[in-house]
């Protein structure tokens, strides 16, 4: 196996005082599927305190102490050292209540997750330290928990999303037993905090194999996100679609870029449908269902703890996402006025994923639409046209200038001429919007 030399470096210290390092985890995994490892961690059978010596001439960082974790840092690059150990009971599904430390590499490599991560590389001997056939499993693309999965899950309830974080981004399957404890062992994840469920559920919707995981645990979903189980399995009633909603949703995930904004958008897109359904002598409809959708995209992300940044271009593309656009520049430039050119651009890729996920019948005439809404767009910038008040060729302090006292009606002319201006109705000139304000005053 291939080591960089700051890793190599690592090693050598470590064995020329006499202890047993080898590189475990993540980076082996890594490097047996052909990838480049992001950082090195390693386990050895020296203390913490003897790790601290080994490397009294480097900078290191001990925040990790406690369990056992010394980060050195070599050519700049940091490196997690840590001593062999044993976790005993987990009152709380997520921390060990204790960590006792020891010099048997195997009895660390069983507290491991998944027989991927359980893995060691013995650098001196040029061998792999592999007790619970992880490459086998890596090989087959399988992910299975270390020894009884239960047990696993219960020590630390966050393994269950990382396991189908692993199934989503590596595109692996989860053994059968794994599989069937992740589902009997779901409410663990109410142990869990917002945060980490966010970031571990970002990641997973953002993999290749995102759409077969949403599918296959959706009831382990829901534990944090319960607004999706109303659309499992809820027929849309309309010649429009050819999926019920939950099916609907997930191929749209899969039509849109592995990008946050845009997976989680597609995610929770129609999550306010079942509510609004209603039907007639043409179908089911779900009038005003981007309303409720909105409303409920905002509760999700607040409660897991999203930043204000992701709530509101998530809840800004969910209301829009089923708006009717015409194909004329007065149309986009409103929409431009809106949103701005970054997020139309963005709410035209969802328009395009919301597409691929209806009737086939449908998905060339939308395709079509979209490219011309996205052509018009481009020639309004490339020809510089107005469609925000930075870019009118008139200011507040020009309409104080001729004589309206400051306040609020600044605003109102100001939205007027723009508004006008958007229409074509008005040049966007200074000489023309000022006489335009002055008969507005």
């Amino acid at each position: 196996m291939y080591l960089p030399n700051y890793a190599v470096e690592a090693i050598r210290r470590m064995h020329d005082k006499g202890y047993r390092v080898y590189p475990v985890g993540g980076c082996i995994r890594n490097h047996i599927m052909g990838l480049v490892p992001d950082d090195y961690d390693m386990t050895t059978n020296a203390a913490p305190d003897e790790i601290l010596d080994v490397f009294k001439d480097f900078t290191t960082f001990d925040a990790g102490l406690k369990h056992g974790t010394v980060s050195v840092v070599i050519d700049n690059n940091v490196i997690e050292i840590t001593t062999h150990r044993i976790e005993t009971s987990y009152t709380d599904n997520r921390h060990p209540d204790e960590v006792i430390f020891t010099t048997d590499l195997n009895e660390d490599l069983r507290r491991r997750d998944f027989t991927m991560n359980a893995i060691a590389y013995d650098y001196a001997n040029e061998s792999y330290l592999d007790p619970y056939n992880g490459i086998g499993d890596i090989n087959n693309k399988l992910i299975r928990a270390v020894g009884d999965p239960a047990e696993r899950f219960k020590e630390d309830g966050l393994r269950i999303l990382r396991a189908l974080r692993f199934s989503s981004v590596l595109g692996f399957d989860i053994e059968e037993q794994t599989s069937y404890a992740i589902h009997q062992c779901k409410e663990l994840l109410y142990n869990i905090s917002s945060e980490r469920i966010y970031t571990e559920f970002t990641k997973l919707l953002c993999g290749r194999n995102a759409r077969r995981v949403l599918a296959d645990y959706y009831d382990v979903i829901a534990v944090f996100i319960p607004e999706i189980l109303p659309m499992v399995g809820f027929d849309q009633q309309n010649p429009h679609h050819c999926f019920d909603v939950y099916e609907h949703t997930l191929a749209t995930v899969e039509s849109v870029e592995p990008e946050p904004i845009l997976r989680w958008t597609m995610l929770l897109h129609d999550t306010g449908k079942p509510e609004t359904f209603s039907r007639d002598e043409k179908g089911g409809h779900f009038f005003g269902h981007y309303k409720n959708s909105t409303e409920i995209s905002r509760t999700v992300l607040s409660r897991l703890k999203a930043s204000n940044d992701t709530i509101n271009k998530v809840t800004a593309l969910v209301y829009h996402h089923d708006s009717v656009i015409p194909e004329t520049e007065r149309s986009v430039r409103r929409l431009l006025m809106k949103l701005g050119y970054d997020m139309t651009l963005l709410l035209f890729k969802v328009n395009r994923a919301d597409a691929k996920g209806q009737a086939p019948c449908q998905i060339e005439q939308r395709l079509s639409h979209i490219k011309c809404l996205e052509e018009i767009t481009e020639k309004i910038i490339s020809e510089n046209e107005c469609f925000s008040l930075k870019d009118m060729d008139i200011s507040g302090n020009d309409i104080i200038g001729i004589g309206i006292a400051p306040g609020k009606r600044i605003g109102e002319i100001l939205n007027i001429l723009i508004n006008e201006v958007i229409d074509g109705e008005l040049e966007n000139k200074k000489e023309a919007l000022i006489k335009r304000a002055r008969e507005l005053k």
